[in-house]
């Protein structure tokens, strides 16, 4: 019966846990992302980077922001702990990849021992809806282009991403296609 209740919660975009948690000291910060969030000008990049050491509260922001936003969009989907699913067992990319196209598609897909047909699944859905998707734990360029893709997404669509590794995002071929500098 949780797991129904659960699926009812997921369905709706309705946190069937308490209320959100105080993250002190963190007022700035989460007025930064919602910020961005809201921010639906050109001027602007739809990834945004958490960047930071073990333990000072990137998920935790990540999290709290993508409970307060993610109604606002068409789909949405939260994948935590990337790093550590993938680095668990040989298909943790493949699991990572289904369960994105299964929160942003809103249907079970069967399971496929392809990469490729998975991110082509994942960027056709980016590509026609508003989706706001948060990526927990990145630390290889090849999750993070696999989870992603390289095609541009739908105006309007936002992506967060959490790293102790600041190359990653610089290194990853999506940034360098919609992020322009002035």
């Amino acid at each position: 019966i949780v797991a129904v209740v659960n699926d009812i919660y997921n369905r709706l975009r309705i946190s069937s846990r308490s209320p959100l948690p105080q993250l002190i000291g963190m007022d700035n910060s989460i007025n930064f992302v919602t910020s961005w969030l809201q921010d639906a000008s050109l001027h602007t990049t739809n990834i945004l980077t958490i960047l930071g050491i073990g333990g000072i509260g990137k998920t935790s922001l990540a999290k709290y922001v993508y409970t307060l936003h993610c109604h606002e969009f068409h789909t949405s989907s939260f994948i935590e702990d990337i790093g550590k699913r993938c680095d668990a067992k040989a298909s943790g990319l493949l699991d990572l990849q289904q369960q994105l196209c299964d929160d942003i598609s809103k249907t079970t897909s069967i399971l496929v021992n392809n990469a490729s047909i998975y991110t082509s699944k994942i960027e056709n859905v980016v590509s026609r809806k508003k989706v706001f998707l948060v990526l927990d734990d990145i630390n290889s360029l090849d999750q993070l282009n696999a989870l992603l893709g390289s095609k541009a997404f739908h105006p309007g669509s936002k992506i967060i991403i959490t790293t102790k590794d600041a190359w990653l995002t610089e290194s990853c071929a999506l940034f360098k296609k919609n992020f322009k500098p002035n």
